[in-house]
């Protein structure tokens, strides 16, 4: 019988790769698609800025709380671990579980949808149906309509997901190069 070989994670992802993944957590696709309607809620531009910085302040103390915990437990698993340091394994497992089937699924599908539907500004023809499932789930309890840009979030979906199985070094590179475009689209609103 042989004996066990320690294994760990890669560091790979590098400065660059690491600041580009805050800033794109930080900055998100909500930037692109919350400020209308936050206009149309609070009523002035100068309360969507009060909303913003009371909204930095909160995730500043969201970031803060990680950064200590992280310290105090260094290991891959993130909320898992802290979960299950202070609550025992079953709570880190069903957390771990809902991440995977709720959370970040949802997540990832709604940052598809943002990106489809941005582009179907630019490329209307996006939204045309291109078929019907007949199931229940669309408008009005009807048949759900899938279009060229649900297609599209899929495929985007599955090309990044194939990207990042080739190594957290690559996904790092592409989160560099979709950061510098989405600042620069940010600089470019600015001006």
């Amino acid at each position: 019988m042989s004996a066990p070989t320690n294994v760990s994670l890669k560091r790979d992802l590098g400065l660059w790769g690491a600041v580009a993944l805050v800033i794109g957590t930080v900055i998100g696709s909500g930037i692109f698609i919350v400020p209308n309607k936050m206009v149309s809620s609070v009523g002035t531009p100068g309360m969507v800025f009060v909303v913003w910085i009371v909204g930095g302040l909160m995730s500043l103390s969201g970031a803060l709380t990680y950064a200590e915990l992280s310290a105090a437990m260094p290991g891959a698993g993130g909320e898992y671990v802290y979960l299950r340091e202070a609550y025992g394994p079953m709570w880190s497992f069903l957390y771990g579980w809902t991440q995977m089937w709720v959370a970040k699924s949802g997540s990832i599908a709604t940052l598809a949808t943002a990106f489809f539907l941005y582009l179907a500004n630019f490329h209307p023809e996006l939204k045309q149906p291109i078929g019907h499932i007949p199931i229940p789930l669309g408008p009005s309890g009807g048949p759900l309509e899938v279009s060229y840009g649900q297609i599209l979030g899929m495929v985007l979906i599955l090309a990044l997901g194939w990207l990042n199985y080739f190594g957290v070094k690559l996904g790092g590179e592409v989160q560099v190069f979709v950061t510098i475009c989405k600042v620069g689209l940010i600089f470019a609103v600015i001006a």
